[in-house]
């Protein structure tokens, strides 16, 4: 399931965030503070981790962690 899988790779990437509380409808920047650094660490987890390319980040808004996880599903290979 993609969402165990995202929680598993937000773990590795945000250790001091309780994951148990993490929703699709959780807030990337309101609810989990989501910085830009982490952001990138996190989009290359998930390149890796699922086999999606993020081509122009600009043009993708990802709100919400259930937004991730629609990218994830429209674009893994």
């Amino acid at each position: 399931m993609i969402f165990d899988r995202l929680m598993k790779l937000f773990k590795r990437v945000m250790p001091y965030a309780d994951t148990s509380k993490i929703t699709p409808e959780s807030s990337l920047v309101l609810d989990l503070h989501i910085d830009s650094v982490t952001l990138l660490m996190l989009v290359l987890g998930i390149e890796d981790e699922f086999g999606v390319r993020f081509e122009n980040l600009n043009n993708t808004a990802f709100s919400t962690v259930g937004d991730v996880m629609t990218y994830i599903e429209r674009n893994m290979a």
